[in-house]
């Protein structure tokens, strides 16, 4: 008698998102990966209650935690950064603007005095 092949939640993870993502029907993902379409849907089932979730990220709430007070951080930061940048690309512009006016610019022969 055969024995039972047992895959591990990473391999079921993997087959079930490939068919969420639609990069193949059930029974394409069924004979590429040699296994019966229904235990397909039921690690599907089982991928839904979360019991095939990835070990790195059902770590403790704390370390969660953490992680998502870096990265809104992170967010705040860049998103200064961003408005400093679009401030000094719309001053650049300006200053160009006024270079190439022939009112303003560098080389514009404004009066020296009143009406003569």
């Amino acid at each position: 008698m055969a024995t039972r092949r047992r895959f591990n939640p990473g391999f079921k993870r993997q087959v079930v998102e490939e068919w969420i993502a639609g990069a193949g029907t059930l029974a394409q993902l069924s004979r590429r990966y040699e296994v019966c379409p229904n235990l397909v849907r039921r690690w599907k089932q089982q991928y839904g209650d979360g019991a095939l979730a990835d070990p790195e990220s059902a770590c403790g709430g704390q370390d969660r935690q953490q992680r998502i007070r870096e990265l809104e951080q992170m967010v705040g930061k860049l998103t200064m950064e961003n408005a400093l940048l679009k401030r000094a690309v719309a001053w650049t512009a300006q200053r160009r603007k006024e270079a190439l006016s022939p009112i303003t610019g560098p080389n514009s022969a404004r009066s020296q005095g009143g009406a003569n």
